[in-house]
């Protein structure tokens, strides 16, 4: 007769009577989806944002909540995002006749979208609105479902391969498609591209601009 001792860092030592170790300790459950933990957003009161949701934000949303590269440390986090005012607003557009198109960010919520082959993944049957949504109740997913965390594991399909832009668009290649990049991308060629249509528009359009120095 034999008896063996099983341990792991997480358990006491275990005796079991026999020829045979005694069955291996209940695995730990696997991480949650990139987009829920940590949460991809939160708003200015804290309340996570989910990572889908057929309804739109009332609060102004801090989209680098999730943002643990490094390279990112000598700046605050904080700059919040007012999704209320950039879906309803003229002047936060960069023509500055209409509020901003929903597919402008979301840019998957929508069947095709013309002049931009750059944009490989359509989700949507119809382009997305507020009248598409409130009528449709399909969920909106965060950017993170396709542009996940910097520190997320590297995989064939993520992160999305750098976009080479038509030379009309006048802007560099992306380079890798994580969510910082991909909504960077999305907030500072707009603003350039308002502020080029009124100079006094405060649209920020550098790091200090968003961000405090800590």
């Amino acid at each position: 007769m034999t008896l063996v001792l099983a341990c792991n860092k997480d358990a006491k030592p275990v005796a079991s009577l026999g020829g045979s170790p005694p069955p291996a300790a209940p695995a730990a459950p696997a991480p949650a989806p990139d987009g829920e933990d940590p949460p991809h957003a939160v708003d200015t009161a804290g309340n996570k944002i989910p990572s889908a949701s057929a309804t739109q934000p009332d609060k102004p949303i801090i989209l680098a909540k999730d943002i643990d590269d490094p390279k990112w440390g000598e700046m605050r986090a904080d700059a919040a995002f007012d999704h209320a005012k950039h879906s309803t607003d003229a002047k936060y557009s960069a023509s500055g006749k209409s509020a901003p198109a929903c597919v402008e960010c979301h840019h998957t919520d929508q069947p095709s979208a013309a002049g931009q082959a750059f944009l490989k993944k359509f989700d949507r049957k119809e382009a997305l609105t507020a009248k598409q949504l409130a009528d449709s109740k399909e969920p909106v997913k965060s950017c993170r479902a396709c542009h996940f965390s910097p520190s997320a594991e590297e995989t064939d399909a993520y992160p999305p391969k750098s976009i080479t832009y038509p030379a009309e668009l006048n802007r560099p290649p992306s380079g890798k498609l994580t969510n910082d990049i991909a909504y960077h991308i999305n907030c500072i060629n707009c603003h350039n591209d308002a502020k080029k249509r009124d100079a006094k528009l405060k649209a920020p359009v550098t790091c200090e601009d968003c961000h405090v120095k800590k």
